[in-house]
């Protein structure tokens, strides 16, 4: 069977497992992070967090455009900041630095 693309969709251990595992290519790694970014409010009685990777990780990890997140998706997303329920957030895709070049 040949998966084009598959989703690793929740836990912090499952995440930060997927994201220490080795870089080989496009074909055979990790090359996207499509992120609901939460910008308010803080909830910090929240015990568990995915990481920060426009400090953690921003040699491995450069923000895509608006545009490359739609192209790649194939399908209008919401751009900018949106609320709902009185929590503010930003739909993101992060792409590997190494597939920009």
């Amino acid at each position: 069977m040949n998966i084009h693309r598959a989703f690793i969709i929740g836990g912090a251990a499952l995440y930060n497992e997927t994201l220490g595992l080795p870089f080989s290519s496009s074909e055979t790694g990790l090359d996207r992070i499509l992120l609901t970014r939460i910008l308010s409010p803080d909830f910090k009685e929240c015990d568990r967090y995915f990481q920060d990777i426009c400090k953690e990780m921003s040699e491995e990890w450069t923000r895509a455009s608006h545009a490359t997140l739609q192209d790649w998706v194939g399908f209008e997303v919401p751009e900018g900041e949106q609320e709902a329920k009185g929590i503010k957030y930003e739909f993101q895709m992060w792409v590997r630095s190494t597939l920009l070049f």
